[in-house]
């Protein structure tokens, strides 16, 4: 059975250190941006020691990917700290760089507390509907625009959990979410211009990807993702967002730029 967990697994290359190989093929057709994100993270995540977790990284999108081709993941190990660590990933593909990715990793310490109060207005995944197209190994049920109040406008939430059982690993549950992220983003960003016919528009491509993690997740339940629509210009759009427990706290913060310029 396909499995979040089996996409994201990797195996050493031998002979060279710190350089990781997806085991599975990606998609035929498509290199889907969450499983680059995700792998990258798994990646650099195997190289730190200790109980450092990640808690920001930062991908760009270099060229789209092969589809039924291997994934190569390089990790530099730019830094060890006391108390941070940072990586930078190079994916390669036969055709060359496909995406370039920074994390950073931070022991874990107690710290000041704070977050912006959940919209509990925005209803929870019990009182919704699957969506009508459903991936193969996570679920997602779409918030309706008309019950979503109190919201900055255009604002878009779905809630999202993947399929089956994920084992007690902390650092998994944070690549699941990576690999989640990719899920709303553009299309957030496309929203403002819903008027704007699909045909007359260049196909959407993800240009960078960022996320903060805020606390451990546990991503075997619902996550929320509130995605709101930034700006948009010069052939770009940007969107914001949050990622919340079934419980509305806070444990990541996400930023998509894509690429959204009329068709040639």
């Amino acid at each position: 059975m396909d499995s979040i967990e089996r996409r994201l697994a990797l195996a050493p290359v031998d002979g060279v250190d710190d350089v990781w190989a997806s085991i599975g093929r990606t998609d035929p057709r498509h290199v889907y941006g969450g499983l680059l994100v995700g792998q990258a993270l798994r990646a650099a995540q195997s190289t730190v020691g200790g109980g450092r977790l990640a808690h920001s990284l930062h991908a760009s999108f270099v060229q789209a990917g092969t589809g039924g081709e291997q994934l190569h993941h390089e990790v530099e190990r730019t830094r060890d700290g006391m108390s941070f660590a940072t990586r930078r990933v190079v994916v390669r593909q036969a055709a060359g760089v496909v995406m370039v990715l920074t994390a950073d990793f931070h022991d874990a310490e107690p710290g000041l507390e704070y977050e912006p109060s959940p919209n509990l207005d925005i209803p929870g995944p019990d009182e919704l509907q699957p969506a009508d197209r459903q991936s193969k190994v996570f679920e997602n049920r779409p918030v309706p625009v008309e019950r979503i109040r109190g919201a900055l406008p255009h604002t878009r939430c779905t809630w999202v959990r993947p399929v089956g059982e994920l084992p007690d690993d902390p650092a998994l549950h944070l690549q699941v979410l990576a690999y989640l992220s990719d899920h709303g983003p553009s299309r957030a960003a496309r929203a403002p211009h819903a008027a704007v016919p699909r045909e007359s528009l260049a196909q959407p491509v993800s240009l960078d990807h960022s996320i903060w993690f805020h606390r451990p997740v546990d991503a075997n339940d619902w996550l929320l993702f509130e995605l709101v629509p930034v700006a948009t210009g010069r052939g770009r759009g940007l969107s914001f967002g949050t990622v919340r427990t079934r419980d509305r706290v806070l444990v990541a913060s996400v930023a998509q730029e894509i690429l959204l310029r009329p068709k040639l």
